[in-house]
């Protein structure tokens, strides 16, 4: 057998192993490991000042008000070299529909016929009067929970999913020249979910925020860094940063630090089409690889 399938298989098996004993302990849920968009990833997670396309409605849903062209993504990603663990995520926004911008997006992270992660997102944004510039956006999101793979077990327990419900707030300052300014409040209504109806103690889905800004120098040079609260703690704060260069409009390379981790990309891009590419390293874990691909009118 070749080493390299023995070792993918292994860690497969061992993946499995830890999802089957996550579903019988307390914690039940954890929806902080999905990946959306090669884009904001290669910038190291720095993208709530800069949401300015089909992202912005889980990123930071004030900057759809920044794309005024009706666009739709798709981004899969591929974990660590293990084939049956999943990560798809599709977004789209809309034109401007009554002085308002809107946008969706869904992602799924799960292992194939075991257990998914499911996030369905639909937002909101619109100008605020007293301040051009100014955009105020609200994303309303539904989590879906569910472990198809347990349903052999029999367990009287298992309560076959589980779903909850939350928001999002965002704001975004647009200078109308090279700065721009973001904070965004995610899940502040902090629901929780489980898998078995034993569950004495439901782990929550976090509310948590991030602010920051970028710079962009001489039209070619984008600079943004974002800090960003983790778990649910207002005092648990890390700084996420990253940059981009573009050569003539068309091609862009990348490079970013998320929560330590470094993170690298490209993507090249027309009137109608852009494709961003990905890849975020793990000394433990391995490689992220992510390909989004958009189109636009």
């Amino acid at each position: 057998m070749n080493w390299h399938r023995h070792i993918a298989r292994l860690a497969t098996g061992l993946m499995l192993l830890t999802v089957l004993s996550v579903l019988t302990a307390p914690a039940n849920a954890d929806f902080r490991f999905a990946r959306m968009g090669a884009r904001p990833k290669a910038l190291g997670s720095a993208f709530v000042s800069l949401a300015d396309d089909a992202n912005a409605a889980y990123w930071n849903p004030a900057g759809l008000v920044r794309d005024s062209r009706v666009s739709l993504m798709l981004t899969n990603s591929w974990l660590y070299g293990i084939s049956d663990l999943t990560n798809t995520y599709l977004a789209t926004d809309l034109p401007n529909i009554g002085g308002l911008h809107l946008g969706a997006s869904w992602v799924r992270l799960g292992i194939k016929d075991l257990y998914n992660e499911d996030t369905i997102n639909l937002a909101a944004a619109g100008n605020l009067p007293f301040l051009d510039g100014l955009s105020l956006g609200v994303t309303g999101k539904m989590f879906l929970l569910a472990a198809p793979g347990y349903e052999q077990y029999n367990d009287p327990n298992y309560n076959g999913g589980d779903q909850g419900y939350s928001f999002d707030l965002g704001l975004l300052y647009d200078s109308g020249g090279p700065w721009s300014l973001g904070a965004a409040f995610y899940n502040l209504v902090e629901t929780k979910l489980q898998l078995l109806q034993s569950t004495s103690d439901p782990d929550p889905i976090f509310s948590e925020w991030a602010a920051g800004g970028s710079y962009l120098f001489r039209e070619t040079l984008l600079v943004t860094a974002d800090f960003r609260s983790r778990e649910g703690e207002f005092n648990n704060i890390v700084l996420n940063g990253g940059a981009e260069i573009w050569f003539y409009d068309a091609m862009v390379l990348r490079a970013g630090l998320d929560n330590g981790v470094v993170t690298l990309g490209t993507g090249l891009q027309d009137d109608h089409w852009q494709v961003d590419f990905s890849i975020e390293t793990d000394k433990k874990l391995g490689n992220i690889y992510m390909l989004s691909f958009t189109v636009r009118n």
